[in-house]
């Protein structure tokens, strides 16, 4: 069984694609396979995808998203063959630090019998509506907008972990959990336009209009699991 899989949901992002494969590249040695399962992007990117097919460990496949995000990532999921599984968007960039320390990472997990990993997401919202590389983003500009969270992205190859609603989908079944420190030494960078970020704001809403209900239910459903995670304190692997 491979030990480490880096796994990601796609669909058209052709230019943070790019960015997030050169800086998977530092890492490629302790990375056994990459997941893609993506929702018939255009032309563009399917040919972004093959520049990386004789240089990387790709697997890509195809599958209408269906306007259900926890779906896609519960079939990601099942294709992935490591014991470990790093969930990234393809709008994330990870650290150098953290990619070089997924086999440590999977070290703990194993040994503390830890079932998944929250990251800390450093969400950054650029004005207008021009992309840039994120790593060229000066973090202190004032015209910025910049959030925190924390988001389950490590886990391990258990059958029982599962996702749950539409979109905001949360890993449910997580009986203990560990949560990395909000420092740029473990956070994904995640810059997004502020237009690009209004115009995914409407393909969301359409979910929920039209999901109300199941997502009532999905909710509820989902929070007695958040009350019964025990959360691990040991100190970082990294």
């Amino acid at each position: 069984m491979a030990q480490i899989s880096v796994a990601m949901l796609t669909h058209n992002e052709t230019a943070e694609f790019r960015w997030l494969m050169e800086a998977l590249v530092p890492a490629l040695d302790v990375i056994d396979e990459i997941v893609i399962v993506d929702d018939f992007s255009d032309a563009a990117f399917t040919a972004a995808v093959r520049e990386f097919e004789d240089t990387m460990p790709l697997r890509f496949v195809q599958r209408a998203l269906g306007k259900n995000f926890a779906a896609q990532r519960n079939y990601m999921k099942s294709l992935c063959r490591g014991r470990l599984i790093f969930f990234l968007d393809p709008d994330e960039l990870p650290t150098v630090r953290l990619l070089r320390g997924l086999p440590k990472i999977l070290h703990m997990m194993e040994a503390l019998d830890i079932d998944a990993c929250q990251l800390p997401r450093l969400n950054v919202w650029l004005p207008g509506d021009r992309l840039v590389h994120p790593r060229s983003v000066d973090l202190d500009d004032e015209g910025l907008t910049i959030l925190w969270e924390d988001q389950f992205r490590i886990l391990r190859n258990l059958p029982h972990l599962h996702w749950t609603m539409r979109f905001n989908e949360y890993l449910t079944r997580v009986r203990r959990g560990y949560r990395f420190p909000h420092t740029l030494d473990y956070a994904l960078l995640h810059c997004k336009t502020q237009r690009r970020q209004a115009r995914q704001w409407v393909f969301y809403h359409s979910i929920h209009l039209r999901h109300l209900s199941r997502m009532k239910n999905s909710v509820g459903k989902r929070l007695p699991w958040r009350r019964e995670t025990q959360w691990v304190s040991a100190d970082v692997p990294i």
